[in-house]
């Protein structure tokens, strides 16, 4: 029997592939977004898994998988169509899709490059703003609803030398939209919660780190080691579940105690 419907948006590799196959082993039915299926095969960490598609298919799960670009209404209200004409409802949404530009050193606060900037916030506040405007038509059908949005460490407070601004201010933008989104929706029933992970060993990121080796300084936790994709899988487990039916409108760090 089906756990729940949830849609992952970000899929096909780094933290939205570990929490799609996250959920499809908790028995979730998993919609999958992502604006190219093969981008895991840009990144030597991630290219010998192979695609997320395939890992679904070995875990059995009940799959529906588009190719879309998170900005392009008119091809998440196809996809939310898709859902409901197949599972009559969603449950979860997890928009995930996002990610920064240029280099890890780089658009101190002093300095940002507005091109940068435009592309930060279409990747990450616009698309998660458009993902939800589209969705909410299957959330709400379903009981329990739960959105989870992604914002960042960088969203919560700066770096030590305030470099990759741009990306820290879309991330905020992500957290604050949230916590808007959780008063709005509060009397439908729709919880709306948001994670923000500190360093994680993506494929994309364990790149940036061997290009900007002078950005490592930032990369020191508590926990004494960075944090790995199935880390914010299992909180966003979590926050998709009825076990969190009491929480909406919090912004989640999970960072190993940076």
């Amino acid at each position: 029997m089906t756990k729940g419907i949830a849609l992952v948006t970000g899929a096909a590799r780094g933290i939205g592939r570990h929490i799609a196959c996250t959920l499809a082993r908790d028995g979730y039915a998993i919609a999958v977004v992502d604006i190219n299926f093969d981008g895991y095969r840009e990144f030597r960490d991630e290219n010998e898994h192979g695609s997320v598609l395939d890992e679904l298919h070995d875990l059995n799960a009940d799959v529906l998988a588009v190719e879309a670009d998170t900005t392009d209404a008119a091809a998440l209200q196809e996809c939310t169509s898709a859902i409901i004409d197949r599972w009559g409802a969603l449950n979860a949404l997890v928009c995930n899709a996002g990610g920064g530009t240029g280099p890890l050193d780089g658009n101190r606060a002093s300095a940002i490059d507005l091109d940068d900037l435009h592309i930060v916030l279409r990747r990450n506040l616009i698309g998660t703003i458009a993902t939800v405007t589209a969705t909410l038509p299957a959330l709400t059908l379903g009981s329990d609803g739960s959105i989870i949005t992604m914002s960042s460490l960088n969203g919560v407070e700066p770096t030590s030398d305030g470099s990759y601004a741009h990306y820290g201010i879309a991330k905020a933008a992500v957290a604050h939209y949230t916590r808007y989104l959780a008063k709005d929706l509060a009397p439908r029933g729709i919880r709306a919660n948001c994670v923000a992970p500190g360093i994680i060993a993506t494929g994309r990121l364990t790149q940036r780190m061997r290009e900007a080796p002078q950005a490592n300084a930032d990369l020191k936790s508590q926990l004494t080691r960075v944090g790995s994709p199935n880390d914010i899988a299992g909180l966003v487990r979590y926050l998709a579940s009825p076990e969190s039916v009491y929480m909406t409108g919090q912004v989640l760090r999970i960072d190993g105690g940076v």
